[in-house]
């Protein structure tokens, strides 16, 4: 991998706009966003997907559930760890200033009904929208296509929910998935996150019940790495390498929603999330004030790198901190 992390970010460019994008939605991107201090005169909508972003559903099944359409086969549900809070944050009245809050899945409604139960509870109705497989113009053998293995590839097209919800655009709107091929047409708009599988749900239980913590010396090594890469960023004005400075501390479980929360709590002060993003403001830690600009980028995969994640879950804590929102990982291993 290149030394220099403006190579980085310059190869990434070139690949994504290799495939085509929209030219109004390139120079969108491509202008610079600018610190708001009122967020809530841009009001930003959030898109969540569910399966592998706030939970994991293993390919087996509960016994047949009962929908108002008949019966349903439903699949067993393990909400990703701070789901209680990402919840309370989301819907909280300051929050609701200034963010809407929607879910897109791929997943059939029946499905996403029941996943959406279990993230959001008797909260769901404050979502501004759900929306499922049938929102998605697949032709009906590719959408009666359900096995995990099988499925056939989808894409969140946000221009769809942009006619939908007029009030937004490519400078508001946030999606958060744990695919890139999804979100290939507005991938600035894109927040990519690590899929919550089955080895991280394993993780997390091994946790809850007390074992250890991994080897220390693979977290050394990957904090020397972070730095000697932060020693070569090019900074904005506004930004100095004191706020760079590694968090005091690691967390035991899957801390990615906790991270989602920092960065929406800095992404409100932006007024152009996809020129924020498109700028690398996840991997320069959303220094407040920051304008868009700057160098420096650890590809789309910021989540592999335990510094960057790390730093974001504690702009998680604060955030809730200040709302009075308690952090609560919620898992729970007999379920």
């Amino acid at each position: 991998m290149s030394s220099n992390p403006r190579l980085n970010l310059s190869a990434r460019i070139d690949k994504r706009n290799s495939q085509s994008l929209d030219p109004i939605y390139t120079t969108i991107s491509s202008a610079p966003s600018s610190y708001i201090s009122h967020p809530s005169s841009h009001r930003k909508l959030l898109v969540l997907d569910l399966n592998g972003a706030l939970l994991f559903r293993p390919k087996r099944y509960m016994k047949a559930a009962h929908d108002t359409n008949g019966s349903v086969r439903l699949r067993v549900i393990h909400p990703r760890p701070y789901i209680p809070s990402l919840r309370e944050y989301l819907f909280h009245p300051q929050t609701k200033m200034w963010l809407d809050t929607m879910v897109w899945s791929s997943a059939q409604p029946p499905s996403v009904k029941d996943m959406v139960q279990r993230c959001f509870g008797d909260r769901h109705g404050e979502l501004k929208a759900v929306w499922a497989r049938d929102t998605l113009d697949l032709d009906p053998i590719a959408y009666r296509i359900t096995i995990p293995d099988k499925k056939s590839i989808t894409i969140k097209d946000l221009n769809k929910l942009w006619k939908a919800f007029p009030s937004h655009s490519a400078k508001t709107t946030l999606l958060v998935d744990d695919s890139t091929q999804k979100a290939r047409l507005q991938p600035w708009n894109h927040i990519f996150i690590k899929e919550y599988g089955h080895a991280e749900r394993q993780s997390d239980i091994s946790h809850l019940w007390g074992s250890s913590h991994p080897d220390k010396k693979k977290q050394d090594d990957v904090g020397q790495d972070v730095s000697d890469l932060f020693d070569n960023l090019t900074l904005s004005p506004s930004m100095s390498k004191t706020s760079l400075a590694p968090p005091p501390s690691s967390d035991a479980f899957d801390s990615i929603l906790l991270a989602v929360i920092g960065i929406l709590d800095a992404v409100k002060h932006q007024d152009n999330v996809s020129g924020w993003l498109k700028s690398g403001g996840i991997v320069l830690c959303g220094a407040e004030g920051m304008t868009g600009g700057g160098g420096g980028i650890i590809g789309d995969r910021w989540f592999d790198t335990v510094h960057i994640v790390n730093w974001w879950a504690n702009k998680g804590r604060a955030a809730l901190a200040e709302l009075n929102i308690d952090e609560v990982a919620g898992l729970v291993a007999n379920k």
